[in-house]
């Protein structure tokens, strides 16, 4: 675990990208700015072996006594994100393959296939080192493994990667013919009879598409898989070094799927994360807020770290818009509201060459005299007059929303009953409905069991499609043990194998427990909308659906299911259960979630831009209209 001795606030650092000259006025400028750790040697790997088994370690214990002399401290990394020239160029069976086949080359970063017993070795020696000279080194606080894992080349379509697909198939299933029950193989003569025939999930035949439990079990294989290559990396570590926290950084970002960060989580030390703006979005401090929300859920009561996000504009959007003024401090301010232990970011010192020139740093190509290096200066005094904030964590939400990469997974594949399905855009609805109105949010993962569930006054399923029998059966313990429950439209249609369940869709928790019967699905035009009797408004989606001994809220009115059941709810023994069987707007949504939250005496604090959260005796309050930040403590 982190020591809470005081909030981390600092980045990226890349020495090796600049002559020796520069490093002292670099430590100069961190001592201005208030930094206190640094990322040291994440892209490094050509640096430290410049060929194969010959290291060179001079140049990073120069920069190390630097920043110990300097009262900076390391976050160490292992510096495997990219392999060299010469690995690739040596050893191409490294790269990893696409989708269609292509074998991906060297030049960007993450050129490697986590199935690679070649990258394995030559990575595992490599950490071996490093560790060995550096476990005990005064400067090192933490270890970085690796660098945003799955970030750019998740799924490996390799023969390589194949074999150990298939090593994952025959540890998750009992049998071949338990895969092709699951898979349900006898659709389109997918039937396999040795395991040897099953093939990734490559392109197939245009208009077709590969098995879909294939598909998400594929998916979940590379997860697993890249998870591999962490635990490697820190078992590495961990004969060397028996003291200082092992991590590597998530990436919690609204389109981020790759990696399931609830089982990742389990494996390191403390959770960290990186999070960049949507900044062709003015509102994206609500999905800021979502993300951080989310990576507390990640971490489930451990520690969580903002590792990397931007002083001002990145480079790998379309429009990388630059941020405001003040609009740093409050997007830093409120990751350290929701638990984060500091403040860190992609880079310190903005490169001069290379893809990520125009990314913005700390220090700026403009240098010390700009707009950017002051308002960062600000924010590390600001964390150092509050060090104190690092030993609480977050107080509790009151209403949990469940959340898992894996239906992200289900509702990216294709022959769904509509394409417009989305799995962010709908959580990102019922987050930002609650956000405006003041409410506060915690994230659970499917798995949580009724008495986790119980702690909380409100659980919502916003398009929670997959559902195993036992989560099913602990989602239906806890709103009939007292516990209120909001199940969204899509939710509880398939099992974890994809396969539908039938007799009524959203199954027994939607059937039984809340007592709507849901027979055919009629999704909307793009553009249409349409009112429901309530006066709320829907689009994307309507169902074909009566009473099985809900109440109605609403029904559907001038469309192709007029009367049919919208919105219901069930009074259950000391609980309410509510069905959403449609896709609300934004508007709607929060006079739904509002009407709820007031029959539950859930008070909203903050709205209209103004967020308010608490962490042990500190609130904080940012307003993003006036750009204003405040942190008061309790008396």
């Amino acid at each position: 675990m982190l020591k809470a001795e005081h909030l981390h606030f600092g980045g990226d650092y890349n020495p090796e990208q600049w002559p020796k000259e520069v490093w002292k006025e670099d430590i100069r400028l961190m001592q201005k700015a208030g930094v206190n750790l640094v990322s040291l040697g994440i892209f490094s790997w050509a640096n430290i072996e410049r060929e194969e088994g010959k290291y060179d370690f001079s140049w990073l214990d120069e920069i190390m006594g630097m920043l110990h002399e300097g009262g900076i401290s390391v976050d160490m990394a292992t510096a495997t994100a990219s392999p060299p020239a010469w690995l690739t160029h040596k050893y191409p069976e490294v790269l990893p393959v696409n989708f269609d086949g292509v074998t991906l080359v060297h030049g960007g970063r993450q050129a490697y296939s986590a199935s690679s017993e070649v990258y394995r070795k030559k990575a595992s020696a490599l950490v071996e080192k490093l560790a060995e000279r550096y476990a005990t080194h005064p400067a090192v606080k933490m270890w970085h493994v690796n660098n945003e894992y799955g970030c750019h080349a998740p799924y490996d379509y390799s023969e390589q990667s194949r074999k150990r697909f298939i090593d994952w198939l025959k540890a998750h299933y009992s049998s071949i013919e338990e895969l092709n029950s699951s898979w349900g193989t006898d659709f389109w003569s997918q039937r396999y009879y040795d395991w040897d025939e099953i093939p990734v999930p490559k392109r197939t035949p245009d208009g077709t598409h590969p098995n879909p439990g294939q598909q998400i079990d594929f998916k979940r294989f590379s997860s697993d898989v890249t998870l591999e290559l962490y635990k490697m990396e820190r078992d590495i570590i961990r004969k060397y070094d028996k003291v200082n926290p092992i991590t590597t950084n998530f990436m919690s970002m609204k389109f981020t799927y790759a990696m399931d960060y609830f089982a990742w989580a389990k494996e390191v030390d403390f959770v960290s994360t990186d999070h960049y703006l949507a900044q062709h979005d003015v509102l994206n401090h609500i999905d800021l807020a979502q993300q951080a929300d989310l990576t507390r859920g990640f971490a489930k009561g451990k520690q969580w770290l903002l590792m990397e996000h931007s002083s001002s504009a990145v480079n790998w959007q379309p429009r990388n818009y630059a941020k405001t003024p003040g609009q740093e401090l409050r997007n830093s301010m409120s990751f350290v509201a929701r638990g984060s232990q500091g403040s860190m970011y992609f880079q310190w010192r903005q490169g001069q060459a290379g893809s990520e020139r125009f990314h913005s740093a700390l220090v700026p190509h403009a240098g010390e005299d700009t707009r950017v290096f002051r308002e960062v200066s600000e924010l590390g005094a600001l964390l150092k007059a509050h060090p104190e904030i690092a030993q609480y964590p977050t107080d509790q939400a009151k209403i949990a929303m469940v959340y898992d990469y894996e239906q992200f997974w289900a509702l990216m594949q294709a022959n769904k009953p509509t394409e417009d399905l989305s799995y962010a855009e709908t959580v990102a609805t019922w987050y930002r409905a609650l956000w405006e109105l003041g409410i506060r949010v915690d994230f659970v993962h499917p798995d949580a069991t009724a008495a986790e569930l119980s702690e909380y006054k409100l659980v919502l399923m916003p398009m929670v499609h997959m559902l195993s029998d036992k989560q099913e059966q602990e989602f239906t313990n806890y709103a009939t043990g007292g516990g209120n429950l909001v199940v969204g439209y899509f939710s509880n249609v398939s099992d974890r194998t994809l396969r539908v369940k039938l007799g009524g869709y959203g199954g027994k928790l939607v059937k039984d427990v809340i007592g709507v019967y849901v027979e055919e699905f009629y999704p909307l035009r793009p553009d249409q909308e349409v009112k429901l009797s309530n006066g709320l408004t829907t689009k994307l989606w309507s169902e074909l659906a009566r009473l099985n001994g809900a109440e109605l809220v609403a029904s559907y009115k001038n469309c192709d299911v007029d009367g049919s059941v919208a919105i219901a709810k069930r009074k259950l023994k000391s609980s309410t259960a509510w069905y959403q069987g449609t896709e609300l707007t934004l508007g709607s949504q929060k006079k739904f979630f509002a009407e709820i939250a007031k029959s539950l005496g859930i008070e909203a604090e903050g709205g209209d831009q103004t967020e308010v959260i608490r962490r042990g005796p500190y609130k904080f309050k940012i307003n993003h209209e006036k750009n204003k930040v405040t942190i008061t403590k309790k008396k």
